[in-house]
């Protein structure tokens, strides 16, 4: 049973981490970085850390989901540049692989409108395809779904 001084103290590091995630959602490695820099213990950030996943408010698969819903299949960037972004956060290798095999045909189908796009507005200025495919692959684009996309526009 915890006292009325540990409840206030775990009900501050709660009230705080609430507020920090409600601004934007943050991994679980995320939010504990934040709460030991804003000086709480570790038995506090332990506690609030238990209730927030209980309640699903800090969950590594419902954020790292979320993010590659939001970057890779609504903004189709390159599954690369979302992969490295989700590493600094500290997402685990086996999950960020594991979400990308559940959305993989949305994903593939996503990319493929966003090169073609790419493609599309390339051509407009006049750029060479090898200007393209260059292009394409520095923005984290693989080669053979640039290639995929090229076959696909000369079969048309």
């Amino acid at each position: 049973m915890l006292t009325k001084e540990e409840r206030t103290l775990y009900s501050d590091c709660c009230q705080y981490a609430l507020k920090y995630i409600s601004r934007y959602p943050k991994t679980e490695k995320e939010l504990k970085i934040k709460l030991q820099q804003k000086g709480y213990n570790s038995e506090e950030i332990n506690y609030t850390m238990e209730y927030l996943k209980w309640k699903k408010f800090a969950d590594d698969r419902v954020f790292t989901e979320s993010y590659i819903r939001s970057e890779l299949v609504n903004k189709w960037k390159p599954i690369i540049v979302v992969r490295n972004k989700l590493f600094q956060k500290w997402v685990d290798k086996n999950l960020i692989n594991e979400i990308l095999k559940e959305y993989e045909e949305d994903i593939s189908a996503g990319i493929f409108q966003k090169i073609q796009k790419e493609i599309e507005s390339y051509k407009k200025k006049w750029v060479e395809w090898f200007d393209i495919i260059q292009k394409l692959m520095r923005k984290g684009y693989k080669l053979d779904d640039i290639s995929a996309v090229i076959k696909s526009k000369e079969q048309d």
